[in-house]
């Protein structure tokens, strides 16, 4: 709802989420770690206008909520949940904008309405609360239903995956680093992108030389 339906700032920021969801369970040594990784890998994507970015809060919440399912606390095991909880950013953004396809027929009907001869007008306020509950069902219904195949699925797929992810040397600085490359994107000029790789190289030299590699 903090993405389009009510102007409340940047709560709909994973980063922001991530705390509420800490400071409610008590889990703070996964959830904000978490969290900054969706804050960093969308971190240049705002719904803004008629753009509609993948549902960057929604993945979290899938992750947060798995993570509590199975008390994941580790950061390897934590990228294995990132990883599966992805495509419910995309399915979000898809059901925003079929969302916004249902509430063209609405105010089509509303212009209609207003036109001479018409006894009865559609009120806005009516189409914009009825639009709030919509998306709270819709919303609501495909979280419950990503759960329902998710949960499963990873009780299905941990297990296996328990002896290669143990020996996975990951830590949240490292799933961080993954998660930059959201902020790499939005650089967007290639002027940028040329400084970017240039102090990259740099850095590569002077670490390189500092322990005598080169």
């Amino acid at each position: 709802m903090a993405r389009f339906g009510l102007n409340l700032g940047f709560w709909d920021r994973p980063l922001v989420i991530g705390l509420f969801w800490s400071a409610t369970t008590g889990n703070w040594e996964f959830a904000v770690p978490a969290a900054l990784f969706f804050e960093l890998f969308f971190l240049d994507l705002f719904p803004i206008g008629t753009f509609i970015p993948p549902h960057g809060p929604f993945a979290l919440l899938a992750t947060l909520a798995m993570a509590h399912i199975f008390e994941v606390t580790q950061p390897s095991w934590g990228l294995v949940l990132i990883m599966l909880s992805m495509p419910a950013a995309l399915l979000g953004s898809k059901l925003e904008q079929r969302h916004r396809q249902w509430q063209n027929f609405g105010y089509t009907r509303m212009l209609q309405s207003t036109r001479p001869g018409r006894e009865h007008s559609v009120s806005a306020p009516l189409l914009a609360r009825n639009a709030l509950v919509q998306m709270c069902l819709v919303q609501g219904l495909a979280f419950v239903l990503v759960m329902g195949v998710l949960t499963p699925f990873a009780e299905w797929l941990l297990p296996r995956l328990q002896s290669r992810v143990l020996m996975m040397s990951v830590s949240w600085p490292h799933i961080w680093m993954l998660g930059t490359l959201g902020a790499l994107l939005s650089f967007r000029t290639r002027k940028v992108y040329a400084f970017f790789l240039v102090m990259v190289f740099i850095a590569g030299l002077v670490f390189g030389m500092g322990y005598g590699v080169l």
